[in-house]
């Protein structure tokens, strides 16, 4: 008898999962957001590379957000607590 078949979630190319190293005892993860247009975001995204601040690939794929002709990059920074 075939068992029932539930889809998960992350079956779902929208669902993006990303598995992170573990902060290290005195570090914080800071996470920088752009949204918008699909054109707007990639031109920050590639202006902020072209002031050195960040390589392109260190960014999130793009996410949707829920609204139309909206996404949105993640990038993840980890910075020193004092």
């Amino acid at each position: 008898m075939p068992r029932a078949f539930i889809p998960s979630a992350l079956a779902d190319p929208a669902f993006h999962v990303t598995i992170e190293p573990a902060v290290k005892p005195g570090q914080e993860v800071i996470r920088i957001l752009v949204i918008g247009s699909v054109h707007g975001v990639e031109r920050i995204v590639h202006e902020l590379y072209r002031l050195g601040f960040a390589e392109v690939p260190e960014w999130s794929k793009p996410l949707p957000t829920g609204r139309i002709n909206e996404i949105m990059r993640v990038l993840t920074r980890y910075v020193v607590v004092k």
